[in-house]
């Protein structure tokens, strides 16, 4: 943290004119060492939504969808339902070396933020929030998120995108998401209940069907409607 404050400060012109005042450190180390008592029982108890950030994604349906036996939901998230439930997006990090996770990275990126945002402020400005409420949450919250968000480079082909909540559990907010549903077969048994379900529970929501192909296009997206259609005795 010493490092990302002098850095911050030489590129706001301080070089050689600026420390960190006395007992800065040792304040910032102490609030770390009460957060980090907390931080791994925090990350056991969140809770992780993992999606794809495309719905074409081939070994995905392979593999999750049981060679394309399935659903793929397209869900949009607004920042209304983010703010309410607190659920935090990330994009996941992939990596073949060890897992390591440091507090002092995500620190360090909060507060070149609080830099660049605001050029008018002096150090001891950019300090002072450091310390604020806000800012404490963030550092937590970012801290929590990244440490469960990264994955070995094996699955990188996924790029998945994670939706991290303070605790697991649902959350009855699909309704409010779900926009689209891609389907690639229909010959097997939950096809038609899940259609059914859809028609009955979310009336708007679009179907699409997708076709792999070898030759271009590769992907092949068509819109279906539905129709229900009456059975007389």
């Amino acid at each position: 943290m010493d490092r990302s404050i002098r850095s911050v400060a030489e590129q706001r012109g301080c070089a050689g004119g600026f420390a960190v005042p006395e007992g800065e450190l040792e304040s910032f180390e102490a609030k770390n060492s009460r957060d980090n008592a907390k931080f791994l029982e925090a990350t056991q108890r969140v809770g992780i939504y993992s999606t794809a950030s495309r719905p074409d994604n081939q070994p995905m349906w392979a593999y999750y969808c049981d060679n394309s036996k399935g659903f793929c939901f397209e869900l949009e998230w607004p920042d209304t339902v983010l703010g309410r439930y607190q659920i935090a997006p990330v994009g996941v990090l992939y990596s073949s070396e060890t897992r390591v996770h440091n507090h002092a990275d995500i620190f360090d990126s909060l507060i070149r933020e609080e830099a660049a945002l605001h050029p008018e402020w002096s150090m001891g400005r950019i300090l002072e929030e450091t310390r604020s409420d806000f800012f404490r949450f963030r550092l937590q919250m970012l801290n929590k998120c990244r440490a469960v968000s990264i994955k070995h480079s094996d699955w990188s082909h996924e790029h998945e995108v994670r939706f991290v909540t303070p605790n697991a559990g649902p959350l009855p907010i699909m309704s409010q998401l779900l926009k689209r549903v891609y389907f690639v077969r229909t010959d097997f048994p939950e096809w038609e209940p899940v259609m059914m379900l859809l028609h009955q529970l979310y009336p708007n929501v679009e179907l699409v069907k997708l076709t792999f192909q070898h030759v271009e296009p590769y992907v092949k997206a068509q819109g279906m409607t539905r129709k229900l259609v009456p059975i007389h005795e």
